[in-house]
């Protein structure tokens, strides 16, 4: 039997009949299977490589969407965040005034004609220069016996409101008033309930 066969064929393992014999018209149509087989594999390789790059960039957008909807969250919240705070350092600014005019006002009503006299007194003493000539201190004419053993000779000044005293001396004039400080004060203050 040996003389019959001419040549041995070496088909791919893979493709090899049952029996083990194949028709020369079969080899045709495996040789074409073969290029077949190849443009399927290179097709289902482009599609995936399609696919990979679509689901990639389906992934980029949703990423970069979700990335602008935390963002625009955030910003929405930091707004609402300056925005109450500023609505409580302007609530807390009003409360904190209101408070020191209270506590001004209280203050002012308890202090005794004394003390507003007094008061004024140093404030001259701190302006004036030291080593007056001539000096001499004007109060209103009630407050006279409220300045028992003051530096200057005291004399009553009808046109001088209480808690108001004058300086004047060779070389010019100094002039405190408590109840003119104490306006001026308020007024820094603002007006009660914002008027």
């Amino acid at each position: 039997m040996t003389t019959f066969c001419v040549a041995q064929l070496a088909p791919a393992p893979g493709l090899l009949a049952a029996d083990g014999v194949l028709r020369a018209a079969d080899l045709g149509a495996t040789a074409d299977a073969q290029a077949l087989a190849a443009r399927i594999v290179a097709t289902a390789e482009a599609e995936r490589a399609a696919l990979l790059a679509a689901a990639a960039e389906e992934a980029r957008q949703a990423l970069a969407a979700d990335q602008a909807r935390v963002l625009a969250e955030g910003a929405a919240l930091l707004d609402g965040l300056r925005a109450a705070a500023d609505s409580l350092g302007e609530r807390a600014e009003d409360i904190v005034t209101g408070l020191a005019r209270q506590l001004f006002e209280r203050l002012v009503l308890e202090t005794t004609p004394q003390q507003r006299v007094a008061a004024s007194y140093r404030r001259l003493l701190a302006e004036a220069p030291p080593k007056l000539v001539n000096a001499v201190l004007r109060l209103h004419p009630d407050e006279l016996a409220l300045a028992e053993g003051w530096e200057w000779p005291v004399k009553a000044d009808p046109t001088l409101a209480p808690g108001a005293c004058r300086l004047e001396a060779d070389s010019g004039q100094w002039h405190a008033d408590f109840g003119a400080a104490a306006s001026a004060l308020s007024k820094a203050l603002g007006e009660p309930n914002g008027r």
